[in-house]
């Protein structure tokens, strides 16, 4: 008779629940049951000592039952049971260890498997009681939670707690729940905002921290474009309006490991591009970037040791100015190299001298183009002029970047502007840079104009 009640019965909880709640013992009358507590929606902890930060928890770890029926359960005995648990204190699990004992002797002999499973899912948290939030203990006081050498109390058998001392408890749980977030999410359909295909969760990747969900076929292609095309500061969320960026970690997984090294060089290359004091070795076997020092108009590579001009990127001139410095053309506009071969005219002394002989030259006919080269020189012409007026025209008509200090030219528009090189936005009369939520409070509240 008891064996047939028995058997109903773990027939029973083996239909109710799945394997990773319920698994029945092939070799005796038995199984273990592995129960995760419900928690409320809006369940917090916070780690001890720091109770300015919060985490939201949605799942716990289970507690482990691992059970035996006697011959004489359900009538005349209790199964025989030990408990487990990784966040539980050794005093914690005991009472409740005692409680499902109790639970047994109130039902008269009667079975009490799916109780226990039930008491332990929805009830445990307000039994033992643990409030949201809940503050977990630290590592330097494991006492205050899961079980330590001190609080553990060794002579009774029926408790297993799972030691955690000398481990980060909140990590623990704060993995746990992430993994079991990721499983929710593989097992629920979406559809993709791009390719409009619904697809399960497992074939999607979902954005941080906007949330965003695509397949990961599209978001792939749209990453292996962008490498392709060497555009990989703009990597983020396709979804309009939304700046969440994805890690490294999820573009290796999207695009393999091979494109993953070529993203990774472009993004260093892109970084570097975008700092003003950082330019690179002038020699063809190296090119490695190399760091300027405030003040100083040359530099070293210390992967080759060249010493080079920052201006002209040949070989250190020393104590002599550079050639083509934009500073010293600014004050004489080439005529310095071109008076300095005697066969040819002297330019102009002002930059509006030297606008109206490139004007000329730009526009004449080939016959007159060679009457100015004949009389200024070509390479003064085709080289020194326009370079001293490229940056007289920089100087005048574009402002760095307050960011990144790559030169920006406003052509229209207002005075909300966007850095295409590291992708800030910032005031054009001011240069302060703007907030991304709303940049257009600025205007509203200081003296800059739109």
């Amino acid at each position: 008779m008891m064996e047939t009640a028995q058997e109903d019965e773990l027939l029973a909880m083996e239909s109710i629940f799945g394997p990773e709640e319920f698994r029945r013992s092939k070799t005796y009358s038995g199984g273990v049951m592995q129960v995760c507590p419900e928690l409320s929606r809006e369940f917090k902890v916070i780690k001890k000592g720091e109770r300015h930060t919060e985490y939201d928890l949605q799942h716990l770890p289970p507690l482990v039952v691992d059970f035996e029926l006697p011959a004489t359960y359900p009538s005349q005995s209790s199964p025989v049971f030990t408990l487990s648990c990784q966040w539980l204190s050794h005093k914690q699990l005991s009472k409740v260890h005692k409680h499902l004992y109790e639970m047994w002797q109130e039902t008269g002999g009667g079975v009490v498997l799916f109780s226990w499973f039930q008491f332990l899912r929805e009830e445990l948290l307000t039994f033992l009681p643990i409030p949201s939030p809940w503050e977990i203990p630290s590592t330097e006081h494991p006492e205050l939670g899961a079980s330590s050498p001190d609080t553990k109390d060794v002579s009774d058998p029926r408790i297993a707690a799972a030691s955690t001392a000398g481990t980060d408890l909140l990590r623990l749980l704060l993995d746990h729940n992430q993994k079991m977030l990721q499983r929710v999410f593989e097992d629920q359909m979406f559809e993709c905002g791009i390719c409009f295909l619904g697809k399960p969760g497992s074939e999607c990747h979902r954005f941080q921290p906007c949330q965003h969900v695509f397949c990961k076929d599209c978001i792939a292609n749209l990453f292996k474009i962008g490498i392709g095309e060497g555009s990989v500061l703009q990597f983020s969320c396709p979804n309009s309006g939304c700046d969440s960026v994805p890690s490294p970690s999820e573009v290796k997984e999207l695009v393999g490991s091979e494109l993953f090294s070529r993203y990774d060089q472009l993004l260093l290359q892109k970084m570097l591009d975008c700092r003003a004091d950082v330019v690179y070795c002038p020699r063809p076997s190296c090119s490695c970037p190399v760091a300027l020092e405030p003040g100083d108009s040359w530099a070293l590579c210390a992967s080759c040791a060249f010493a080079f001009c920052t201006t002209c990127r040949q070989a250190n001139h020393g104590v002599d100015k550079c050639a083509q410095d934009p500073k010293r053309r600014a004050d004489k506009p080439a005529s310095d190299q071109a008076a300095s071969s005697s066969q040819y005219a002297p330019l102009p002394k002002t930059l509006e001298g030297v606008q109206d002989i490139w004007h000329d030259y730009s526009t004449g006919t080939r016959l007159r183009r060679r009457l100015l080269e004949e009389r200024y020189g070509k390479k003064v012409l085709l080289s020194d002029v326009t370079n001293a007026l490229s940056g007289q025209w920089i100087e005048k008509n574009t402002q760095e970047c307050p960011s990144c200090s790559v030169n920006i030219e406003k052509t229209e528009g207002c005075n909300n502007m966007w850095c295409a090189a590291c992708h800030i936005s910032f005031c054009w009369r001011c240069l302060v840079i703007l907030p991304k939520n709303n940049p257009y409070d600025h205007f509203r509240e200081s003296s800059c104009s739109m």
